[in-house]
């Protein structure tokens, strides 16, 4: 492990533990800090299942389940939930669970996906140790973060039907469901899609308003998300460190656009007809700028 990472990885641990304290001020259920330590130790549960069979790439699998332990566990020590503590737990838990039995029944049963069999080999005799920090710690960081909005809800709000922000609440809901919609149609369309064992790309539906359905409805979920939250700024949390907790989207965001799309563009591009379909169809919002 290379000495840049050595200082990268406990400045990551401590901001998500400031963020889970909410600045190092409260270390009980006033905080985050028992949904963080949860998700750290079911990722590392998870690392220990993966070493034993050889399969780094069921963090994948891991995602989505990633956030529903994150916001049961935070419910559960939520002393007064209300109403919309729990309808964003019930919604994170359907998302959450519908893209991990996805993802399960798609690769179960097939080899370790070949980005982390290559890096298995870039590792070599280290693969276990950099794994471990680099897979396995880093993505629980980033679930968390992406998650800590909405926990944050979750355990917070006080959600009143007579309140002038329950209009942000039903803004953020409304964006939220719309995102689970392209995300469960969009991915049902390329199933079909790839069901009728045609080896082209997939330009019709959702998919020809844009590239990636999924993707963009997986943004817009966790800023609809961010959105409900409004309604905590007549509560305990302040102004300010909800305003920080505006990174849930955008790390999410970031992740999309940055990461997820340029892998997997790289892989439509090998089909006929991508350069004319890039022409005709934005990256990831529909709205969004062709080419």
């Amino acid at each position: 492990m290379d000495k840049k990472r050595l200082i990268i990885y406990p400045l990551l641990f401590l901001a998500t533990v400031a963020l889970a304290t909410r600045g190092f001020r409260f270390f009980d259920s006033a905080s985050l800090l028992y949904p963080y330590l949860i998700t750290l130790g079911a990722f590392m549960i998870l690392f220990v299942i993966a070493q034993i069979i050889k399969d780094n790439s069921i963090v994948d699998m891991f995602w989505g389940m990633g956030f529903v332990i994150g916001a049961i566990s935070t419910l559960v020590f939520t002393s007064n939930p209300t109403l919309l503590s729990y309808v964003v737990t019930a919604f994170i838990f359907i998302w959450g669970m519908r893209l991990s039995i996805r993802l399960i029944k798609r690769n179960w049963g097939k080899p370790e996906d070949f980005r982390y069999a290559n890096w298995r080999k870039e590792w070599g005799d280290r693969v276990v140790i950099i794994a471990f920090f680099r897979v396995f710690m880093v993505q629980a960081l980033i679930n968390f973060v992406v998650g800590s909005a909405s926990y944050t809800v979750i355990a917070f709000n006080q959600f009143s039907f007579d309140s002038y922000l329950s209009i942000f609440v039903a803004l953020g809901l409304l964006i939220a469901l719309t995102g689970l919609f392209f995300e469960v149609v969009g991915d049902e369309q390329l199933r079909r899609h790839i069901l009728k064992g045609e080896k082209k790309l997939m330009d019709k539906g959702l998919w020809s308003l844009t590239r990636h359905p999924n993707y963009f409805g997986e943004i817009m979920i966790w800023i609809g998300l961010y959105i409900v939250g409004i309604s905590l700024l007549n509560s305990q949390i302040s102004m300010i460190f909800y305003a920080i907790l505006i990174i849930s989207p955008l790390l999410m965001s970031l992740v999309m656009i940055k990461i997820s799309t340029p892998l997997l563009e790289k892989h439509m591009s090998k089909y006929d007809g991508w350069e004319t379909y890039i022409k005709q169809t934005p990256m990831i919002f529909p709205w969004g700028k062709k080419g």
